[in-house]
């Protein structure tokens, strides 16, 4: 599979999938700190259905 992340990415699907599965008695400031990304990050990731990075092109 091929897989296109920008250079800055932090966050790989595998990652972004471990983070979906977490169970939610682990609060987001501790994934954050697992993880080494913001609390945000993890907060953007975790309630999300896809494991995709959305665009951040124009869209005219």
């Amino acid at each position: 599979m091929d897989i296109k992340l920008h250079k800055k990415a932090i966050t790989t699907p595998k990652i972004r999938i471990e983070i979906q599965a977490a169970p939610s008695s682990i609060t987001d400031s501790e994934l954050a700190r697992r993880y080494g990304v913001a609390s945000t990050t993890i907060r953007h990731r975790r309630y999300r259905d896809d494991i995709h990075h959305r665009s951040h092109t124009r869209h005219n």
